[in-house]
């Protein structure tokens, strides 16, 4: 059973959201999220600290919340679908979100900092050995921020249709890239080297 504190911030994420279909983010203000729930100012920061967090709770929500439960079952091509399939489902939302203005706590730094953490549970779970002797710069660390930071460059493309294909495939991409050499690349199925 939903507390009223949770519908409360259902409602406000939700009004958000359909703020944001018409209004760019940095538009929106707290005044104007509260006036479309019907709430009053100060009922916004009882739940959230500002429209940056509202953002952050959408996607852990409806979107990581999940892929976290699949990924500790170690079901790591059932996570990356559902991933991209959440996504999918909410592509507009997203692709304002991707058109936030820099900032530490904007949509494409929360997505990196979720697969960075992701990555290093990976590394920690599966217990990667990292190559020693002449390669001290290469870490667990460095290895998870590469795939962080290349993962979100593919995924921002994807969501802006920038990549235009379903998210079954892309999620059939991203899994070959993440699990595979670039030397590999020439032999993948449908690879097109053009």
């Amino acid at each position: 059973m939903e507390t009223k504190r949770d519908l409360t911030k259902e409602l406000l994420a939700e009004c958000f959201k359909k703020l944001l279909q018409t209004t760019p983010f940095d538009k929106i203000t707290i005044k104007m999220i509260t006036g479309e729930a019907g709430l009053i100012r100060p009922t916004f920061y009882k739940h959230f600290q500002d429209k940056y967090e509202v953002v952050e709770w959408i996607f852990r929500t409806e979107v990581t919340d999940q892929v976290d439960a699949l990924l500790e079952e170690r079901r790591e091509r059932d996570a990356c679908l559902l991933f991209f399939h959440a996504i999918d489902m909410d592509r507009a939302f997203y692709r304002r979100c991707c058109m936030m203005e820099e900032n530490p706590n904007s949509f494409l730094n929360v997505l990196t900092r979720y697969l960075y953490q992701r990555f290093m549970v990976f590394a920690e779970t599966y217990a990667v050995k990292m190559p020693g002797a002449g390669t001290p710069a290469l870490t667990k660390e460095m290895a998870a921020s590469y795939y962080s930071y290349g993962m979100v460059n593919i995924t921002e493309d994807w969501i802006l249709k920038r990549i235009n294909c379903s998210a079954d495939d892309f999620a059939d991409a991203a899994l070959f890239l993440l699990t595979h050499s670039i030397r590999d690349l020439p032999n993948a199925p449908d690879f097109n080297n053009t």
